[in-house]
């Protein structure tokens, strides 16, 4: 560990965080979403069973079950998602990726993989670097979405 604060992963994590999160929040507001809305659409989609209730959906993106709330209640105005009341669990809503939103989540992606490119990495060094962030999301004990490469 050094005393030179420009070293330190906090305030260097702290710092591209909020560059990229803005870079983001523009991306949005051309769809209309928040990052909460696009996290609840990715990780819908990327779930095998392609339902998630609003607390797994909370939990897995690091925001407040009250912000998630908010958050989906916006993707069912949209017709984006769905809810359906769950098979066995009575008071759990499921909540569904509609095609709509599949579609939308997808333009997002396609929009924001080119904003990837201005980081300054090569496809090596992102590798690496996505590879050591998994490794920290992992012993942080943070929810990691499958990875073929793990």
């Amino acid at each position: 560990m050094t005393d030179d604060f420009g070293r330190r992963l906090t305030y260097l994590f702290r710092r591209v965080n909020g560059a990229l999160s803005q870079r983001l929040d523009r991306i949005l507001k051309g769809f209309s979403l928040t990052q909460a809305q696009l996290s609840a659409l990715a990780l819908l989609d990327a779930e095998p069973s392609g339902t998630l209730s609003g607390a797994e959906l909370s939990d897995r993106s690091g925001v407040t079950p009250q912000s998630m709330s908010a958050a989906v209640a916006g993707l069912l105005d949209r017709g984006l998602v769905v809810r359906t009341p769950h098979p066995s669990h009575g008071r759990i809503l499921q909540i569904h990726l509609t095609a709509a939103g599949s579609d939308l989540l997808h333009q997002v992606q396609a929009e924001s993989a080119v904003d990837d490119e201005a980081a300054g990495l090569d496809r090596h060094q992102e590798d690496q670097l996505r590879a050591l962030l998994r490794q920290m999301m992992r012993a942080l004990d943070l929810y990691l979405p499958p990875d073929d490469a793990d």
